[in-house]
């Protein structure tokens, strides 16, 4: 059997990535099947509700001997489960520009920058000339629309638009699909809501010996949010950089109507590096921009600045 897998607590592109890829496959005659293990998403949360289809299987102990995988939306050996042996995965989807294919000797490798990797597993249904399930598109479509903010994010290629109108077009959901879902996405009700989400989507990673710590939060009416739980985001990271013992940590909200960032730090550390990789005098409790920067475009400028 062929696992198609994700990283730990996936979002919707990655969920998205591994419902698409093993329909492809099977249509084509492999026997696959989409796992995942952690948390959900509220995207992915209600994509499931909306389509009343979710064929991933949350995944627990060991897989079967003779497992292959194959990894979608993500290329760290240390973003999935400990159980997937490197050398047992024969495929990679990925859309990021750090990653550590170097670790999978016996994996064909798909990696290129578009927005989303929703956007690849799509060409791959064109190229074969295999139309996508109503579901699967639907899945497809709202994973590029999350991962580019409607096309409102830097890395939003040509190829994620082109793909997105052809699974639009397949999934029938309506004009006001994409407002539903990112208002869903984000309904916070009270302080826990907020630390949800931050804690759902934090992300810690290694770099040259320093543990670096991103939390990035992804809602409408970004402001209006961090100055009603400004303290309760300040507890939050705080707790997030001691239990992850990170060195440097940044909280970057991102406001997906109106497309802008907000940066905070809580440490002259964190201050200075982030200051200096992202070209800010000075980022303090909220820095504004005029444009969206996402975790996989700052993770990179970090890299570098830590190599040398």
């Amino acid at each position: 059997m062929t696992f198609i897998v994700t990283c730990h607590s996936p979002d919707l592109d990655a969920i998205a990535c591994s419902i698409g890829y093993s329909e492809l496959l099977k249509k084509k005659g492999v026997a696959a099947s989409p796992t995942f293990f952690g948390d959900l998403s509220k995207e992915v949360e209600f994509v499931k509700k909306y389509t009343g289809f979710f064929p991933p299987q949350k995944h627990e102990g060991k897989y079967p001997d003779g497992s292959k995988f194959i990894l979608v939306d993500v290329s760290d050996p240390a973003d999935i489960e400990p159980e997937i042996p490197p050398e047992k995965v024969i495929e990679i989807f990925d859309h990021r520009e750090l990653v550590f294919t170097d670790k999978f000797v016996n994996a064909k490798l798909n990696i290129e920058k578009v927005g989303s990797c929703a956007t690849l597993i799509a060409e791959k249904f064109r190229e074969e000339g295999i139309e996508p399930s109503r579901n699967a598109a639907i899945y497809l479509y709202s994973a590029i629309i999350s991962n580019t903010i409607n096309f409102k994010n830097l890395v939003t290629t040509q190829r994620d638009i082109d793909v997105a109108n052809w699974l639009k077009s397949i999934s029938r959901v309506s004009d006001d699909y994409i407002r539903q879902m990112f208002e869903y996405k984000s309904k916070i009700r009270n302080a826990m809501d907020l630390i949800f989400l931050i804690e759902q989507d934090f992300a810690t990673k290694k770099t040259h010996g320093k543990n670096v710590g991103i939390a990035q939060v992804e809602i409408v009416n970004l402001e209006k949010v961090i100055n009603l739980y400004r303290k309760d985001i300040k507890k939050s990271v705080e707790k997030l950089k001691k239990e992850e013992k990170d060195d440097y940590i940044l909280f970057s909200g991102i406001d997906i109507t109106n497309g802008f960032n907000i940066f905070i730090t809580y440490d002259s550390e964190s201050e200075e590096l982030f200051s200096r990789v992202l070209e800010i005098a000075k980022i303090g409790e909220g820095y504004k921009t005029d444009k969206i920067i996402m975790r996989k475009q700052i993770r990179p400028i970090v890299e570098k600045y830590l190599s040398k």
